[in-house]
């Protein structure tokens, strides 16, 4: 399949997912609105519906000193207190800033030639492995497995939101951004497998740049070779320890509302895929509505022909958020 697809007119109401692959694009929503940022409501992201801790604001505050400090080049304290609650060791553990920093150089780092992913899908693994000249193979339900030096496995998957471990006897990366961390924590080092994970998407800090890298040590070393010096800024660093222990409660929370809001796309006569991320695939029945009459970012995929007329939803926050939905999936 080529990922070279022209795309049609997309509405301002949907992302444009080929500028903001994570969704997003909420500064541009507003100037086409003409109103604030804040009177957006943005469900084009998989970010936590909750929003940053509360706490946030005062502990930036209290450790704003740490903005004069250089970041300890191997991830300190973040590396250790990660390593910790996942039971390994810290020479297994590579802190970046965010996932993304690790897609852009895992290619080169571990010098892959050719690479298999399942579609419709995320689309930066593809683009960043044609840049460093890695063949790219697109498999759709039914193909056969083909024979490639890696495979890019994403679980849940995004769009999709489906969960599925990573296939025995093949090698590459377990794309573990949107997994729980209950299930994150039993992982452990998978052999010939590259765990990439995100902390942006939990905690909904995506401005703070925090992701890691699970492997065995040649591995680890390999990929920090490819990285800057500095991994993740030092207050990120240094707020890790203080975000892991509400990670259950956090994963609580979108179980709950991802489930809320299946059951209100359901209301409205639309086609729900069975999601375990915090997002929700789904297709009207009938026409599409027009979620800018509420100011309503969600995300569209025109890159992916098979997923026309298909919306990720990211989850509502307060009960106004889901009124707002609510108003216009009733339309």
């Amino acid at each position: 399949m080529s990922s070279n697809v022209i795309e049609p007119p997309v509405s301002p109401a949907l992302s444009n997912s080929q500028g903001n692959p994570h969704g997003g694009g909420i500064e541009a929503a507003a100037s086409n609105w003409q109103c604030h940022v804040a009177d957006v409501l943005d469900l084009s992201t998989g970010l936590h519906p909750e929003g940053p801790p509360k706490w946030l604001q005062a502990w930036m505050a209290e450790h704003v000193s740490l903005a004069g400090h250089y970041p300890e080049t191997d991830g300190e304290p973040a590396r250790s207190h990660l390593a910790k609650e996942f039971g390994i060791s810290p020479e297994q553990v590579l802190i970046t800033a965010g996932a993304q920093a690790v897609i852009e150089v895992i290619f080169h780092a571990m010098k892959w030639q050719s690479l298999a992913i399942c579609v419709p899908c995320y689309s930066e693994p593809i683009r960043c492995a044609k840049r460093a000249g890695c063949s790219v193979h697109t498999i759709e339900t039914g193909d056969r497995f083909p024979s490639v030096d890696a495979w890019w496995w994403t679980s849940p998957n995004n769009p999709f939101g489906n969960a599925e471990s990573f296939p025995e006897d093949l090698s590459g990366v377990l794309d573990e951004s949107y997994m729980s961390f209950a299930e994150r924590r039993t992982a452990r080092v998978i052999p010939n497998v590259i765990r990439l994970g995100s902390l942006t998407k939990t905690f909904c800090i995506p401005g703070l740049r925090l992701g890691y890298v699970i492997a065995d040590t040649p591995t680890i070393q390999a990929l920090k070779a490819w990285l800057p010096p500095w991994p993740a800024s030092t207050l990120a660093l240094h707020l890790l320890p203080e975000l892991l222990p509400e990670a259950d409660k956090r994963d609580m929370q979108i179980a709950v509302a991802r489930e809320r809001l299946a059951q209100l796309l359901k209301k409205y006569d639309w086609h729900c895929y069975q999601s375990q991320a915090s997002f929700v695939l789904a297709k009207p029945v009938a026409t599409l509505p027009d979620f800018s009459l509420q100011k309503i970012l969600v995300r569209a995929f025109p890159e992916w022909p098979q997923l026309k007329g298909w919306i990720r939803f990211g989850l509502p926050g307060d009960e106004a958020d889901w009124q707002r939905l609510e108003e216009v999936l009733c339309l």
